[in-house]
């Protein structure tokens, strides 16, 4: 069987590598979320023939990428990239692909560019393998990131070219909520499952008397505390602690989005760019550490952030207070605006 196996792959092989020449440019992906939506957005805005999407199904429960352009592919092995292509990787979570471009050094420095997710540059194993592929590719891709991968990996003669990324949220499904009126105010800690939300919870605890509802998401991230968090928060909150620990659909996602009043994120790294952007189009207020790439980025985009270290110090009344609710619903949209985000990465296409 085994034998047989390898066959079909030598073969499977050979038909992928003469698809990938007739390509301008290869995506590399797993079925992500986030990858998708960004099939679908690159296959309306461009041209599919030039563009090759080479995906690994690593979630059986997360949808796959669809288009005639797209090959699901169990393994890089075997796989060959000519250099006057671009090589387009949508994340380095991938152990393999960071294998594959550590042996193929030159495909890595003359044709491969590394979208920027987050927890593939803060989580990042350091060895020397791992710090020579993050640090010798031709291009990086990221809207949030750019300071602290440069500093991280000393880029700072790389180019750098700003992108978007392409939410499971549409456009459409933020401007057809209303949100509904409602007597207390909701606040959400976080976009994950994580052990700063346990830190928030006591923050918060000043407000427990508050007419307020605290809500937290546990469907994924680091799963190990979320028992910890659910008692903690019905400790302190009572009835006024509520969770969500199952996966939506984008549209349920934005409507559950769309009841909150206030989005703190509490993290100590950039997570979560696409709950904040939403939550600014939705009117939201929202928090970050004012350390974390994500605060001064959107600040330079011209958005109203707050910073979440100063909760401590506020009262109930500037704590709620949104000012700029309007300002940001407005500006944040531009995250949505599939026309703006196509002529960025018309940008990384036509590099030279």
């Amino acid at each position: 069987m085994k034998v047989v196996k390898r066959i079909k792959n030598y073969f499977r092989n050979i038909r992928i590598n003469k698809l990938i020449l007739k390509y301008k440019f290869v995506h590399i992906m797993f079925n992500d979320k986030f990858n998708k939506p960004f099939v679908d957005f690159l296959n309306n805005h461009f041209n599919s023939t030039e563009h090759l999407v080479l995906c690994k199904r690593f979630f059986s429960e997360t949808p796959f990428p669809q288009g005639d352009n797209v090959i699901e592919i169990s393994s890089l092995k075997g796989l060959r990239f000519e250099t006057n292509q671009k090589l387009i990787c949508h994340s380095l979570f991938d152990a393999e692909l960071v294998d594959y471009l550590y042996k193929h050094p030159n495909i890595l420095t003359e044709k491969a560019y590394w979208a920027i997710w987050g927890g593939d540059l803060y989580q990042a194993k350091r060895d020397e393998k791992n710090d020579f592929v993050r640090s010798h590719f031709k291009g990086y891709l990221t809207d949030v990131d750019t300071e602290v991968a440069k500093k991280q990996y000393n880029l700072a003669e790389k180019p750098f070219y700003c992108i978007h990324a392409i939410f499971p949220i549409s456009k459409n499904a933020i401007q057809n909520i209303t949100k509904k009126r409602k007597d207390f105010t909701q606040i959400q800690i976080n976009n994950s499952c994580d052990e700063s939300t346990l830190q928030m919870l006591d923050v918060l605890a000043k407000f427990k008397e508050e007419n307020i509802k605290i809500t937290t998401i546990l469907s994924y991230g680091k799963l190990e505390f979320k028992d910890e968090i659910i008692q903690k928060g019905r400790n302190i909150f009572k009835d006024k602690f509520e969770y969500l620990d199952t996966r939506l659909a984008p549209q349920e996602y934005a409507l559950h989005l769309a009841q909150n009043d206030l989005l703190i994120l509490n993290q100590n790294r950039q997570q979560g760019v696409g709950n904040t952007v939403a939550s600014l189009a939705l009117g939201n207020k929202v928090f970050i550490k004012s350390e974390i790439s994500t605060y001064s980025k959107l600040k330079n985009f011209g958005l109203t952030v707050f910073d979440t270290n100063e909760i401590a110090k506020l009262n109930f009344d500037c704590f709620i207070t949104n000012p700029c609710a309007k300002s940001n619903q407005e500006r944040a949209m531009m995250f949505f605006d599939d026309e703006y985000k196509a002529s960025l990465w018309r940008t990384v296409f036509n590099a030279e």
